[in-house]
């Protein structure tokens, strides 16, 4: 089992190195090397010794790396077919759906993921998942938006992108990897209109507990000292960390154990 899951693994990890996905023709030679990798290898492991079983061995391995480089381009596809088209990025768009996760609140506004149940323009293999900013204007400041909570905004929206620097986090694949296909912000934050009732399933469940748990950590700890931090680890609500506890875990080296938890 190890050379069949250590073989996927390199599969999918060749994969991620390049720098398009394959075509047909990539697909018929991925096919070929896998058949007759498989042959090999069951030629190899039946009743062979020595040299034999060791050739058999990696053939399989070769066979598993075949088979997670196809499940990885296979996955990439899936993922890279549902897309904003160029021609509606910029442009208003009213959107149904629910909030995902908890919300980010800083000084400029609110940040979240939103899943969208329908939109009212005729595009076909619309993103499933968008990721939005409300933007503190000077009216009324963005409400609470709850884990779940069904709304219809107008928003405009842009393909996913970002900065490929050396050395930094890459934005964009992180967004890929979550399946977030479009980011943009809430435009017209006057026109939104909360829907009734919530969104269901497993996750909604999950998201409404986390923001229900920093009131009752609120209720142990009230105004302790580095309450943000314990509420961040505990449910990865980062923006409750103090600007000063920032600082001290940057200068200690210690911020990253917040950003790798959630």
């Amino acid at each position: 089992m190890r050379a069949v899951w250590g073989g996927f693994a390199l599969g999918v990890i060749v994969l991620q190195q390049q720098a398009a996905l394959p075509v047909w023709r990539g697909w018929l030679v991925l096919l070929l090397i896998m058949s007759g990798a498989v042959s090999c290898a069951v030629w190899g492991l039946r009743g062979g010794q020595g040299w034999r079983m060791r050739g058999g061995w990696c053939a399989v391995w070769l066979a598993a790396a075949c088979a997670g480089f196809g499940y990885a381009a296979w996955r990439a596809e899936l993922r890279l077919a549902v897309s904003l088209p160029s021609v509606w990025e910029g442009r208003d768009l009213e959107v149904q759906g629910s909030i995902r996760g908890l919300p980010n609140r800083d000084d400029k506004g609110v940040r979240f993921l939103f899943d969208v149940d329908s939109v009212a323009a005729p595009i076909a293999h619309f993103p499933r998942t968008i990721q939005l900013a409300w933007i503190d204007q000077k009216g009324p400041p963005p409400p609470v938006l709850e884990p779940g909570a069904r709304w219809r905004l107008t928003v405009r929206l842009k393909r996913p992108h970002s900065n490929a620097n050396y050395g930094v986090r890459d934005a964009e694949a992180g967004l890929l990897a979550r399946n977030v296909r479009a980011t943009g912000y809430v435009n017209k934050p006057e026109t939104a209109q909360r829907l009734a009732g919530f969104a269901s399933g497993l996750g909604v469940g999950e998201d409404r507990w986390r923001a229900a748990l920093p009131a009752r950590i609120d209720a142990v700890l009230a105004d302790a000292p580095h309450r943000g931090i314990v509420v961040a680890l505990a449910v990865g609500a980062q923006d409750e960390v103090s600007a000063a506890d920032w600082t001290l875990m940057r200068a200690t080296g210690t911020s990253h154990l917040v950003a790798i938890l959630w």
